[in-house]
């Protein structure tokens, strides 16, 4: 498993489904026909993506979009974010304002059932039960190679201003920070 395989599975199961809002069945369906640990590294993938976006522009981005965003609204959000594929997800990363040209971004912007999507589908193929103990367990013995941490941050052009504090409050800061997204969302 690779970074283009990670993302040629997210772009298949996006278009089979003609938009992100019903690609959970054809994400699982597709990571179900992988071998077990190809899942797994698969889920490694996901799981440095979703690291590497931990970032306090993109927080206030959608915090912007959705009205608010909690610190688990963030994870789905974040999860919404991978589901629009790979230059989406790094053109935010590098400019989160970018997001307000992302025909995608409107209502509520998360996707919470992406986050357990190669879990379901490793247990399935295994013939078991949800237990994500398990599951766990098993990521544990599938780390990524050091090459392939490599390859996905080696991509990563991060705005200059990407871990700057901000305040939801400081709405005169806000609109200076993301215009776009302000005027797209009246904020």
């Amino acid at each position: 498993m690779n970074k283009e395989t990670f993302w040629s599975i997210i772009d298949q199961a996006r278009s089979l489904a003609n938009g992100w809002e019903r690609m959970y069945e054809p994400l699982v369906q597709a990571l179900s026909s992988l071998k077990p640990a190809e899942i797994l590294q698969w889920q490694q993938i996901f799981s440095l993506y979703q690291q590497l976006s931990y970032k306090n522009k993109l927080w206030a981005a959608a915090y912007t979009i959705n009205g608010g965003c909690s610190d688990d609204g963030f994870d789905y959000f974040r999860g919404w974010l991978t589901a629009q594929g790979k230059d989406v997800f790094l053109n935010a990363l590098n400019n989160p304002d970018s997001l307000a040209e992302v025909e995608a971004c409107e209502g509520d912007v998360s996707f919470e059932r992406i986050l357990g999507a190669a879990c379901n589908a490793y247990l399935h193929q295994l013939g078991l039960p949800p237990d994500y103990e398990l599951f766990y367990a098993a990521l544990d013995n599938h780390p990524l190679a050091d090459g392939t941490v490599e390859a996905i941050t080696s991509e990563i052009t991060y705005a200059d201003d990407i871990d700057q504090d901000w305040d939801e409050d400081d709405e005169e800061a806000m609109h200076k920070w993301l215009p776009k997204l302000c005027e797209a969302f009246d904020w």
